[in-house]
């Protein structure tokens, strides 16, 4: 009778080896990665979908957005930020770009009045998406005089004048891009991410870097390269 002991030190390293490098992929090493991702792919089409809900409601977005350019992806004042990620959650945000279009003047304006003068001043309302989204009044006292067409035609404000706006931007405009924001990033991002494609080329670089003994640092490494594909390094979409 002959009795054999088999050396299976090597086969047991290889086999945690992968088993390592396999349990890589829910850790925050790979998760995080998934989440820069997931920014990139959910963010370029969360711009793309309020720009079309915004041509389709002005009144509600007109404020984030150039004058005259409602839905218009070169004319947006606002950027979604990525704030944070930690252990693959996502914290997603946005801020606010300041206006650099003069506030457009009616035709009615720009005609000599009586006195054959005509509304000259071409002024930027630069905090226009601010102020129009958060919709609180605005009380100023006017500089100069003041013109602006009312429902009975141009009108007139003396100097020191106080001016008293209710609803900067319209009430419609009030909190409608937090809301949108808010009640689209709720409902979609998983099923962009699901039908993206990126999970499954995940699996597939990982399964390769295993196949090839790259371990643990394999899969790191592929997790990154693919979320920076993908757009992993941007941190703001404009």
């Amino acid at each position: 009778m002959i009795k054999l002991t088999i050396d299976n030190s090597n086969f047991i390293n290889k086999i945690k080896s992968y088993t390592n490098a396999v349990e890589e992929l829910t850790k925050p090493s790979v998760v995080d990665e998934v989440a820069k991702a997931a920014f990139a792919i959910t963010g370029e089409k969360f711009v793309l979908d309020l720009d079309r809900y915004a041509a389709q409601n002005p009144k509600k977005m007109h404020h984030v957005y150039e004058w005259g350019n409602v839905g218009n992806p070169k004319a947006r004042l606002f950027v979604v930020e990525r704030l944070a990620i930690l252990n693959g959650s996502l914290t997603v945000s946005y801020s606010f770009l300041p206006s650099r279009t003069p506030v457009p003047v009616p035709p009615e304006m720009l005609a000599p009045g009586r006195t054959g003068k005509s509304v000259q001043a071409k002024n930027i309302f630069r905090d226009k998406a601010r102020v129009m989204e958060e919709g609180a009044p605005i009380t100023f006292s006017s500089q100069r005089v003041l013109a602006f067409l009312g429902s009975n035609g141009p009108t007139f404000v003396a100097p020191g004048t106080i001016i008293n706006i209710l609803n900067p931007g319209g009430v419609e405009s009030k909190n409608a891009f937090a809301d949108y924001m808010v009640e689209w990033y709720s409902m979609n991002p998983n099923k962009i991410m699901q039908s993206s494609g990126f999970y499954e080329a995940l699996i597939k670089d990982a399964s390769k870097a295993i196949n090839d003994g790259q371990g643990v640092a394999g899969v790191i490494k592929a997790a990154k390269a693919l979320a920076d594909k993908v757009g992993g390094t941007i941190k703001e979409i404009a």
